[in-house]
């Protein structure tokens, strides 16, 4: 009787947190929309918060911190933004007027390809490459137009990061304070070995990201490409997944410099120019930024990245890595308890060999 009356309490332990859970899941997915900036000011307060913490465990209010924090970093930035978006906005009109010139040109290349190829392979005329690349290229400015609405997260999440960013850890401590005190211990634990291996590597990512996009910033001005600006922002955002940024933006610039120059010494500058980034990027930037983040196989990579873009398209390629870095520790802590905590797998006993003196 006494082992039903346990049972019986130690299920309703969990069943309204279960139900809580559940909740907040349906709640997510009939609110898809709101999902991305909260995840978004997530992120950025996580990565802001070590920043906060160092000055409030000297004696300053939390709400001080962050206030000047945002004040200094909010004047920053909103001149940096002003100025990128003006050049940005200009670019984007520039471009989509220009476009019909460059897209005569690429039809040429295009068309060009296309009777090379058809002429040792005539199956590949069956499937019609040619009209489905200029169909792409011609909806390409209105992509680029596409993106101005999803500025509007610029004011939007760096308000919502504001609140979190002054709730400080008062959300954990609650979880901490409503959990059965045997398992604090190993929450705590799981949390900070995640905080570890995934702080370091969004603060390594972000950094990665900035440099890159700086360098190519200042490298495609200098080199005179049109629309450098865009496909800076472009190799900046493509940093932030894996092996992307370096040719992503390689390719965009040798187009748009054989488009504008008609030149080949040019592309090969261009070239040239991001397989130096690439080298910076591999044998500089990564080893000193990324030292400390958690090490995935590239196998494991590529697959993260093809599962996010399948399950949440282009925000699902850029978080795939981070969601990654989690589960990856959580297996390894749980490979770890099964040892210690809860003695799942005995650690077997070292074998002794007696080698004699010859």
């Amino acid at each position: 009787m006494q082992t039903e009356t346990s049972k019986t309490h130690k299920f309703s332990e969990y069943l309204f947190p279960l139900i809580i859970l559940i909740f907040i899941i349906f709640l997510l997915m009939y609110a898809r929309k709101a999902i991305l900036p909260l995840i978004l000011s997530s992120t950025l307060a996580y990565i802001l918060n070590p920043l906060v913490n160092y000055f409030e465990v000297r004696g300053i209010k939390r709400a001080y911190v962050v206030s000047s924090l945002y004040i200094i970093f909010g004047i920053m930035i909103a001149l940096l933004v002003f100025l990128i978006l003006n050049l940005v906005s200009f670019d984007i009109e520039t471009f989509k007027m220009t476009w019909p010139d460059y897209f005569s040109k690429l039809e040429k290349i295009i068309n060009d390809i296309n009777l090379k190829l058809t002429k040792y392979m005539p199956f590949l005329s069956n499937l019609k490459l040619e009209q489905k690349l200029l169909d792409y290229a011609l909806k390409i400015p209105d992509y680029l137009v596409s993106f101005i609405p999803s500025l509007i997260y610029v004011f939007i999440v760096p308000f919502i990061t504001f609140f979190i960013l002054l709730s400080g850890s008062s959300l954990f401590d609650y979880i901490l304070d409503h959990i059965p005190s045997k398992y604090c211990e190993i929450l705590l634990h799981i949390t900070t070995r995640i905080d570890e291996s995934l702080g370091n590597y969004l603060r390594g990512i972000l950094t990665e990201a900035f440099v890159l996009f700086l360098i190519s910033f200042i490298g495609l001005f200098l080199l005179k490409i049109d629309y450098f600006s865009i496909i800076a922002i472009i190799v900046g955002i493509t940093s932030l997944v894996p092996y992307a940024g370096a040719f992503v933006g390689a390719a965009l610039s040798a187009l748009m410099a054989y488009f504008q120059y008609q030149n080949i010494v040019v592309v090969l500058k261009v070239l040239l120019f991001f397989v130096l980034i690439r080298f910076f990027d591999d044998w500089f930037l990564q080893p000193y930024i990324m030292k400390r983040a958690v090490k995935l196989n590239p196998a494991l990579i590529v697959f993260s990245l093809m599962a996010g873009g399948e399950i949440a398209g282009f925000w699902g390629i850029i978080f795939a890595i981070p969601l990654t870095c989690v589960i990856k520790e959580i297996l390894i802590i749980s490979m770890e308890l099964q040892e210690t905590e809860f003695s799942w797998k005995p650690k077997p006993e070292p074998i002794r060999i007696s080698i004699p003196y010859t």
